[in-house]
């Protein structure tokens, strides 16, 4: 298929449940439950590791330390927990006879007291954005979602897939101003209408667009619900640091320590922080001084 330019204002495809969907290009569809009965026990394949599953209120659920502790192994518990909420993933506790289940299955240590689980379909979100590459799913040229968000007055408009090339890009149209913002920014920006309601926003949480962002349709389907997970997936790796520069002052003794454990591997290396060490100290007392001359003229 051509590839097409990126789309304009006038010729945006909103998705509907009378799109032009693929499902095969998407994602298969989700197998029917009506065999699964309470606390069934199961296993299932995740990246060719065996998970126990659990069924949950209808609903085939992975334990998710099991997972943690095989799968994401190499990552922090702050990291995986991080990384769940920003794709929107809620762990439902299971009960004590629940948790019995699971210890006597061999997905849980005997001494643990509490267990998290998730469904196979988030238990793969999870993984992917670890362990795979987050690649744009595959949708019709000119696609996009409409999307909405309640923070403030509430906001409408179409999250362009094909714009979304970067955390910062500016790939959502306002409905009403058709003004472009970037996801983070967008759930910032509201217009009053006369049957909005005003909802107290995140306080300068710019991160939590993934949460608040959500499809205008109530009902879609399962493969647009996948292609939107998938969307939100990209770019939530979290591996970019700032670096503060306070943090690159460092004090004479520190200096010492770390000079007395690497010794002489590298002098470059100890001259540039010793001289970025000198700048920011110097930088430092320079503010100081402009606070107190400040001060005592007021």
């Amino acid at each position: 298929m051509a590839s097409s330019p990126l789309p304009g204002p006038n010729d945006i495809l909103l998705a509907s449940p009378s799109s032009a969907f693929q499902p095969d290009a998407l994602s298969q569809p989700r197998p029917g439950h009506a065999n699964l009965k309470p606390n069934q026990v199961g296993q299932v394949i995740l990246y060719g590791i065996p998970i126990v599953s659990l069924v949950i209120d209808g609903q085939e659920r992975l334990c998710l330390a099991q997972i943690s502790n095989t799968l994401l192994k190499n990552f922090s518990y702050n990291e995986i927990h991080n990384r769940r909420v920003a794709l929107g993933i809620t762990c439902v506790q299971c009960t004590p006879v629940q948790l019995e289940i699971l210890r006597r299955a061999g997905a849980m240590p005997i001494s643990s007291r509490r267990c998290g689980m998730i469904t196979k379909r988030e238990a793969e979100r999870l993984c992917k954005s670890f362990l795979g590459e987050n690649r744009p799913p595959k949708l019709p040229d000119n696609f996009a979602f409409d999307v909405s968000h309640e923070c403030a007055w509430g906001c409408r408009g179409s999250f362009i897939p094909a714009r979304y090339n970067s955390s910062r890009a500016k790939c959502i149209k306002c409905s009403y101003c058709n003004m472009y913002f970037s996801p983070n920014k967008f759930i910032f920006h509201s217009h009053r209408t006369p049957d909005a309601k005003y909802t107290q926003p995140d306080a300068a949480n710019f991160n939590s667009w993934r949460r608040h962002l959500k499809l205008t349709d109530k009902s879609p389907q399962d493969e647009l619900v996948f292609a939107w997970e998938d969307v939100k997936a990209m770019f939530n790796g979290g591996s970019r640091k700032r670096i503060r520069t306070r943090s690159i002052a460092f004090s004479s003794q520190t200096l010492m320590l770390l000079e007395e454990i690497f010794g002489e591997k590298d002098q470059v290396g100890w001259e540039q922080i010793r001289g970025m060490n000198s700048q920011m100290t110097r930088r430092g007392a320079e503010i100081h001084n402009q606070k107190t001359e400040y001060l005592v003229r007021g």
